[in-house]
C-alpha cells in the first residue's frame, strides 16, 4: 500500500512546494471572510465573524462586499463550505498558547498565513486525485503529463492554490465526482461509488453555488447509460439523494442568514450579454481563457475519430464532462461581471479546468498518432509549456504593473478587457516580480519578528485595503 500511495504523496509534496515559491497569498478581500471561518470555528465555535466584523469595518474598504450583518451578528457573504471543509486542516492552531487573546488584527494576519497552506494543501490534494483518475483513462506517463499541466498550466496555480476562494475545494469535489462516476460506469454493481459521486457533487455546489449545473450533467450521462427504466431510476435516486440533502442545508443557511435561498448571490445580477460574456471568457486579452490556457484547445482531441475507443469505454465520463463545461461557461457568461473583478486570467472557469483535463486525456490517442508526423505532440508542449509560463507570471509577478486599478478600475471600464495594446499579461511582466514577500522573509530569518514588522512598514505593505496594489478584490464579483 505504501509503496503504490508513493508517487501521489511525492507530487503533493512537490507540489506544495511549487505553490510556496512565491511567499505570499495572493492577496482579495473576498477570500477574507473564508480564511477566517476556520479560526472563528476553533475559537468561537461559530461560522459567524463577530470577532472580526468591527476590525473589518474600519480595516476594509466596500465592506458590505465581503461580510453581512444578520440577526445580530457578522456572517461572510461568500458560501463557507469550503471553509468549514479545510476546517479540520486548523487543528494544529490548538496548540498555540493564547491564541484567543490575540487582537483580531494580529489574527487576521495570521489567517491570512493560515490560508495559504490550506489553500495549497486542497490543490495539491485535488492533483494526486486527478493523477488517479487519469491513469483510469490513458497511459501513465500521459496521465503525469496532464496532471502536471492542471497543477501548473492552468488557474489551478494562480488562483486555487494562492487563497482560499472556492476554486480549490471546488476541483477537488469536482474531480471526486469524476472518479466515481468512472468507476461506476466501468463496474456497474458496487452502488459505494454511486453514494460517493453525489456526495462530491453536492459538496461541489455546497461550495461553489455554479457548480449546481454538475447535477445534470451526471444526469445527462447516468440516462446515456445502457440500462432499463428501473435500473436508471435506481441509480439517479442514489445519486441525487446526498445532493438534496445537501441542497436543503444549503437553502435553510441561506434563508436564515440573507433571507433567501441564493444566499450572498443577487439572482438578478444573472442578466448579462451570453455572447459578450462567452467572447470575453475565452478570447479577451483580458481573461480570455484561450490566452491565458491555450493548450485547453486539445480538449477537443476527445471528439476526433482516433479518440472513437476511448470515447466508448469512458463514455459516461465524456457526457459529464462536455455537459459541465457548457452550462457552467452559459451560466458564468451571463453573470454581469463574468470577468471576476481584479484577478489574474479567467478566475470564475477555474472549475472548468477538470472537465477539460480529462476531455484531453481521452483524446490522448488522437494526438500520439496523427498521420502528420508529431506536430500535434509539439504544438501540445509548445502551449502547455507557455501556459505554465502565463500561470508563473501570476504567481511570481501579479498584481506588479497594477493593470486592473489603472488608469481606472477594470470593474468601471470592462472595455478594458479587450484592450490588445495594454493587457494585463504586458503590463504585469513589465511591473517586474513581487519582491517584498522576500524581504520580508529574509529580515525575519536575519532579524526576527521585530525586523520583519519594520520591513513590512517600510514597503506600506497592507493587504487589507482594497485601494491598495496588490489586491485583487471587487466586493461584487462571484468570489
Amino acid at each position: 500500500m505504501l509503496v503504490r500511495l508513493r508517487p501521489y504523496c511525492l507530487l503533493f509534496v512537490a507540489l506544495t512546494v511549487v505553490y510556496h515559491a512565491n511567499l505570499r497569498p495572493v492577496d482579495s478581500g473576498d477570500a477574507l471572510p473564508g480564511s477566517l471561518i476556520p479560526l472563528a470555528i476553533f475559537l468561537d465555535h461559530t461560522v459567524s465573524l463577530d470577532r472580526f466584523g468591527p476590525w473589518i469595518h474600519s480595516h476594509v474598504r466596500h465592506t458590505g462586499g465581503v461580510i453581512h450583518a444578520s440577526h445580530g451578528h457578522y456572517f461572510s457573504l461568500y458560501p463557507i463550505g469550503g471553509p468549514l471543509f479545510v476546517s479540520p486542516l486548523y487543528l494544529p492552531i490548538a496548540f498555540i498558547s493564547r491564541l484567543r487573546d490575540w487582537d483580531p488584527g494580529s489574527l487576521v494576519m495570521f489567517a491570512r498565513i493560515a490560508e495559504k497552506f490550506a489553500a495549497t494543501a486542497i490543490t495539491a490534494l485535488s492533483a494526486a486525485v486527478l493523477l488517479l483518475l487519469l491513469k483510469r483513462i490513458t497511459t501513465a506517463p500521459w496521465a503525469w503529463c496532464l496532471t502536471l499541466v492542471y497543477a501548473l498550466g492552468t488557474e489551478t496555480w494562480s488562483i486555487s492554490s494562492q487563497a482560499l476562494w472556492q476554486h480549490g475545494p471546488s476541483e477537488l469535489a469536482i474531480i471526486g465526482c469524476f472518479y466515481f462516476l468512472d468507476c461506476w460506469s466501468q463496474d456497474r454493481s458496487p452502488n459505494g461509488s454511486l453514494w460517493l459521486c453525489g456526495a462530491c457533487a453536492a459538496a461541489a455546489f455546497i461550495f461553489r453555488p455554479t457548480n449546481v449545473v454538475l447535477l445534470p450533467a451526471l444526469l445527462a450521462a447516468l440516462l446515456m447509460a445502457k440500462a432499463t427504466l428501473t435500473q436508471q431510476l435506481r441509480v439517479i435516486v442514489r445519486v441525487l439523494a446526498v445532493p438534496l440533502l445537501g441542497g436543503l442545508l444549503l437553502a435553510s443557511y441561506n434563508f436564515y442568514v440573507f433571507h433567501r435561498l441564493s444566499g450572498g448571490y443577487p439572482l438578478d445580477s444573472f442578466d448579462g450579454p451570453i455572447a459578450a460574456g462567452l467572447a470575453g471568457l475565452f478570447l479577451s486579452p483580458g481573461r480570455g481563457l484561450l490566452i491565458y490556457t491555450p493548450v485547453a484547445l486539445f480538449a477537443l482531441c476527445a471528439f476526433l475519430p482516433r479518440a472513437f475507443g476511448q470515447r466508448r469505454q469512458h463514455a459516461s465520463l465524456l457526457i459529464a464532462s462536455v455537459v459541465f463545461v457548457v452550462l457552467d461557461s452559459l451560466l458564468i457568461a451571463k453573470w454581469q461581471m463574468w470577468w471576476g473583478g481584479f484577478c489574474w486570467g479567467p478566475r470564475l472557469l477555474t472549475e472548468l479546468v477538470p472537465p477539460l483535463i480529462v476531455m484531453m486525456a481521452l483524446g490522448v490517442s488522437a494526438i500520439e498518432h496523427s498521420g502528420f508526423r508529431a506536430w500535434p505532440r509539439r504544438a501540445f508542449a509548445v502551449l502547455a509549456l507557455y501556459s505554465v509560463l502565463l500561470q508563473a507570471i501570476g504567481v511570481f509577478f501579479y498584481p506588479k504593473g497594477h493593470w486592473d486599478g489603472t488608469p481606472q478600475s477594470v470593474d468601471r471600464a470592462p472595455a478594458r478587457l479587450w484592450d490588445w495594446r495594454d493587457n494585463p499579461i504586458a503590463r504585469t511582466i513589465l511591473g517586474g516580480p513581487t519582491w517584498e514577500p522576500y524581504a520580508i522573509v529574509g529580515a525575519a530569518l536575519t532579524g526576527g519578528l521585530a525586523a520583519a514588522q519594520r520591513r513590512v512598514r517600510e514597503l506600506n505593505v497592507n493587504p487589507y485595503d482594497e485601494s491598495a496594489p496588490g489586491v485583487s478584490s471587487n466586493g461584487r464579483g462571484l468570489p
